[in-house]
C-alpha cells in the first residue's frame, strides 16, 4: 500500500526530499493526509484566491481562518480569500506563530482580537478587529486561555 505524502520545505530541499520519499515508496501529493515538514521551515504567507486571481497573504494580515467542510477561507481586515490547504495543514503551518484554534472550524490570530468577552457555559466570545464575533468552545477554552495568557 502506497501512502500519499505532502512535502513542506524550502525550494532548495524539496527535490531531494521528493526523491528520497519516492524511493521509499511514498506518493507525493498536495491532497495527502500525511505531511512531511522540514524542521525549522518558516513560510510567512499563503497564496489566496479571490475571484479569478491569486494574491499573496502575509500571516500578519490574517485575522482568522475558517473551514466550511473542505473549503478553507482566510479573512483579513478588508478581504476574504480561499486557499487550497486544509484547516489542519494551515494549523500545522501556523503552529509556532500567533495563531490558535478556537473551535472545530476556526483558527484566530491573537493580534486580530479586539475584545474577549466571557459568556455563559464556559465559553468566550471574541470580537475581532473587523467586527466579526467568533466563539471559543469549551473543548478549546483551556488551550486558548494558556495561549493568550488569560
Amino acid at each position: 500500500m502506497n501512502l500519499k505524502v505532502k512535502i513542506i520545505s524550502c525550494k532548495e530541499n524539496y527535490q531531494k526530499y521528493e526523491e528520497k520519499l519516492k524511493q521509499a515508496g511514498f506518493i507525493i501529493s498536495d491532497d495527502a493526509d500525511l505531511i512531511f515538514k522540514e524542521k525549522n521551515y518558516q513560510l510567512d504567507s499563503f497564496l489566496g484566491k479571490i475571484g479569478e486571481k491569486y494574491e499573496v497573504i502575509h500571516y500578519s494580515k490574517i485575522l482568522y481562518i475558517e473551514a466550511f467542510g473542505h473549503d478553507v477561507v482566510i479573512h483579513t481586515s478588508d478581504q476574504t480569500y480561499s486557499v487550497k490547504e486544509r484547516l489542519y495543514e494551515v494549523e500545522l503551518m501556523l503552529m509556532e506563530r500567533s495563531f490558535v484554534r478556537v473551535n472545530k472550524s476556526m483558527i484566530v490570530n491573537k493580534y486580530g482580537i479586539k475584545e474577549i468577552i466571557p459568556t455563559m457555559n464556559s465559553r468566550l466570545t471574541l470580537k475581532m478587529k473587523d467586527g466579526s464575533m467568533l466563539y471559543v468552545t469549551r473543548n478549546y477554552l483551556q488551550i486558548f486561555k494558556e495561549f493568550i495568557g488569560f
